[in-house]
């Protein structure tokens, strides 16, 4: 039986390019932005392009906010992309000070600016991840499949878990390491785009389908 997923459009995401992607993976996908529709759901995405603020703003004004809260807590799967990843974080200082959902606890911040070696902000392309050899408290297995793996990533800003067992890879960008997949328990984030990953994208998907 085909894994359902809720893809939640809220306003601040690229849902068309997001839908195509997860049909890809063998996924029956439904778009909404019904509150009923979203707090059934087992599996949602929580997408996501543009400022930090108006994510945010957006998530609270239409009541998706606190449906996020409870589905984690229930026990089921949330995966958020890019700045639905960002927003799994407790605050961002893009444009001011901006509170997410606090899931995972710590801060977004803007990637800093490197002379040597130099590289372009925002990051825009691909990049190869390096996944952490142990996946502490987190259901979603075989993360370590995708090492050495190249994904497409378009972000300014970056995670900081306070937690660094809850970055579970990072890519290598001059001299930083950047987070590129968060997560805990029942919940992932991936600062790039499976959707746009190709092949790995799929791959990371269906790994997400195997929760519970």
């Amino acid at each position: 039986m085909k894994k359902k997923i809720t893809l939640i459009d809220y306003g601040a995401g690229n849902i068309l390019s997001a839908r195509r992607g997860f049909m890809k993976s063998g996924a029956v996908v439904e778009v909404s932005s019904d509150l009923k529709k979203i707090k059934d759901a087992s599996f949602l995405v929580l997408p996501g392009d543009g400022s930090f603020s108006y994510a945010s703003y957006q998530l609270k004004k239409s009541g998706i906010f606190d449906i996020l809260l409870r589905h984690v807590k229930k026990g089921n799967p949330l995966l958020g992309i890019c700045l639905g990843m960002q927003m799994l974080l407790s605050k961002s200082e893009e444009f001011g000070k901006h509170f997410g959902l606090s899931i995972i606890r710590g801060d977004i911040k803007s990637i800093k600016k490197q002379k040597l070696p130099y590289c372009k902000i925002p990051v825009i392309g691909w990049h190869n991840i390096v996944s952490k050899k142990k996946n502490l408290k987190n259901k979603i297995k075989y993360l370590t499949n995708f090492n050495n793996k190249g994904f497409y990533f378009v972000h300014s800003f970056h995670a900081l878990p306070k937690n660094k067992n809850e970055i579970l890879a990072y890519y290598n960008y001059g001299n930083q390491k950047i987070t590129a997949i968060i997560g805990k328990d029942n919940v992932l984030g991936t600062q790039f785009h499976p959707e746009k990953s190709g092949l790995n994208g799929i791959k990371l998907i269906k790994a997400f389908l195997k929760v519970n």
